[in-house]
């Protein structure tokens, strides 16, 4: 592996590593009882598009490397970016896709699968 894949990978695990952290919360909220609704990151405005927190980790960190690789004229910060933002994208399409079909559906897509 060259040093171009390894940061597009350390890229793609750096923006894993966020979403996994605000789904690692989101599940020890719920666990505690806590009600969803008071914690605005995982809130969406819209119920066919993903909710602030994966915005943030999906597209906002990516964006973050990318804005310090070109501010520290560092290319192997924009390479991360570029390895991040293909997962993020990739992700973002997938939980658009599966909330949009769940929005428009009458029973859960779960239900769906499952039978």
């Amino acid at each position: 592996m060259d040093e171009t894949e390894k940061n597009l990978l350390l890229g793609a695990f750096t923006t894993g590593a966020v979403k996994l952290g605000f789904e690692g919360y989101f599940r020890y909220a719920a666990a505690k009882g806590e009600p969803i609704s008071d914690h605005v990151l995982y809130t969406s405005f819209t119920p066919y598009l993903p909710s602030l927190d994966d915005w943030i980790s999906l597209a906002g960190v990516p964006l973050l490397l990318y804005a310090a690789g070109k501010g520290m004229k560092n290319e192997s910060l924009v390479v991360m970016a570029k390895g991040g933002a293909i997962f993020g994208a990739s992700e973002m399409i997938a939980q658009t896709t599966y909330r949009a079909i769940c929005a428009t559906q009458e029973q859960p897509l779960r239900y769906v699968i499952a039978r």
